[in-house]
């Protein structure tokens, strides 16, 4: 026979609060904690992120072709594409410094253009010559929009139009493609202006959303500072004028600490970006020399962000590697594959404006599923607890993303009114191994194993997870 173990102190103050508090509906996507949208109340917990690792060949993508000699930068996308069963990346490169040749003799090429490569493991990576039309003095090669600068690509594979199943915005332009090679591309200048770094569009809430560089001005500040603008469209033709969305503040160190870049990347019911933050030296008049690296911010609606695990790092320089000087440019998109988020970058080893992009390439950082952010123990003495909001769910099964062993992470059911449901407090509950990251779990008194759904035909329902001994609770899913 199952005892029920409530924390009545916590319980009387969380029941006041879902007084003014109505349930709410999650779909059957895995609920992260990178925010509190489902919580009601912690007690001695802390939010540790996960920092991505890096792949030990790094970098993957090197310069070996002659228009590449400037720079290589994931200031594009890398996606896995299920229909080819291929990794495919669009990235900047540079071959000439302000787009003018070593060779007084050669054609002059653009400052910067966005090249195609392609893998079958993420891993290792060719080149193919695709292109057909010569550029500069290169007849053969894999530029496939000459001019274009930081383009994000967007597989639109319900798109009616064949010549539109691919769609990208960056720089100057934004475009259209039936296979992500042949881009027939517009200029944007109208609504995005000056857009000099890595852009990224998602489709979120039937809107395309595209993040842009925007340009900050303070009477205090000798120069312009940057920023995060946004434009948005119903259609990918027309574009609202950019509006800023995003700059930093005291706590980063405003203004020598300035946003360069936001990847934003739809995961389930949320939107996470990867923000690149330049931190500069403070030297009078400066405004290009410094540091980089990334936090992770989260959004619902792609206007309004919210920062992840009090600003901590999320991937920054190595020392004594090839990405010593400068982490930049994230790519424009992470992705899941087999339970494992890869995050594509670039980096080298100079710092922003030191005049040089010394030997830059293209790197490949990954995490499990899910696991941005975890709960665990603030405290190692005593156990941690999270207390969801009053949820209202469809499934049959609940599965926690969680580092942990059976008796390190208990779950119980309470009702609207807070109270733990007769059968399933937490002396009851059972972990069962679902894969190698999830747990199922499962609630049994008197050899009777009671199911999630007989607990939700009493209605809303609320969770409790008591954590202990170092466990890492990382997401909540409901699945059927």
């Amino acid at each position: 026979m199952c005892l029920g173990l409530s924390l009545l102190s916590v319980q009387a103050v969380w029941a006041e609060d879902l007084a003014t508090d109505g349930p709410i509906k999650l779909s059957q996507q895995p609920q992260l904690f990178l925010d509190d949208r489902v919580v009601a109340k912690v007690t001695n917990l802390k939010r540790q992120l996960t920092r991505p690792a890096k792949h030990p060949a790094n970098p993957l993508i090197v310069q070996d072709l002659p228009w590449e000699k400037r720079l290589i930068a994931t200031y594009g996308t890398v996606l896995y594409d299920v229909p080819s069963g291929k990794f495919r990346c669009w990235y900047t490169a540079g071959e000439h410094k302000d787009g003018i040749p070593d060779d007084p003799d050669s054609p002059v090429t653009a400052e910067y253009f966005i090249c195609y490569a392609e893998s079958e493991d993420g891993i290792h990576w060719d080149k193919p010559l695709v292109s057909q039309k010569t550029f500069g003095r290169h007849k053969r090669h894999n530029i496939v929009i000459p001019g274009g600068h930081g383009f994000c690509v967007l597989p639109a594979p319900d798109e009616p139009d064949l010549s539109k199943r691919y769609k990208g915005v960056g720089g100057a332009v934004f475009g259209f493609s039936p296979d992500g090679i042949r881009w027939e591309t517009r200029n944007w200048r109208d609504a995005v202006g000056k857009n000099d770094t890595s852009s990224c569009v998602v489709r979120w809430k039937d809107e395309y959303l595209a993040y842009v560089r925007y340009q900050v001005k303070d009477p205090a500040w000798p120069a312009v500072m940057r920023g995060i603008g946004l434009s948005t469209s119903q259609d990918f033709e027309n574009w609202t004028q950019k509006e800023s969305i995003f700059t930093t503040d005291e706590k980063d160190g405003y203004p020598w600490t300035q946003p360069y870049g936001l990847a934003v990347t739809p995961y389930g019911d949320q939107l996470i970006g990867i923000l690149w933050l330049l931190h500069l030296d403070k030297i009078e008049g400066n405004n290009s020399l410094g540091d980089e690296d990334t936090q992770l911010v989260v959004s619902r609606d792609g206007r309004n962000w919210k920062r992840v695990a009090d600003r901590a790092t999320f991937l920054a320089p190595t020392p004594s590697t090839w990405d010593r000087g400068r982490i930049h440019a994230p790519t424009t998109s992470m992705f899941v594959k087999d339970d494992l988020v890869y995050i594509y970058y670039s980096a080298s080893d100079t710092r922003h404006g030191s005049g040089s992009w010394g030997s830059p390439g293209i790197g490949l950082a990954t995490l499990p599923a899910d696991r941005f952010v975890g709960l665990r123990q603030r405290n190692a003495s005593a156990a941690g607890v999270l207390e969801t909001r009053l949820l209202e769910f469809s499934g049959t099964s609940l599965l926690v993303n969680a580092d942990a062993q059976a008796a390190d992470l208990q779950v119980e059911l309470l009702d609207r009114r807070g109270e733990v449901l007769a059968g399933f407090d937490r002396t009851c509950s059972r972990l069962i191994a679902h894969d190698k990251l999830r747990h199922r779990v499962v609630w049994e008194t008197d050899g009777k194993r009671h199911t999630l759904k007989e607990a939700a035909d009493t209605g809303p329902l609320a969770l409790r997870f008591i954590l202990n001994d170092g466990c890492m609770l990382y997401a909540l899913q409901f699945t059927e």
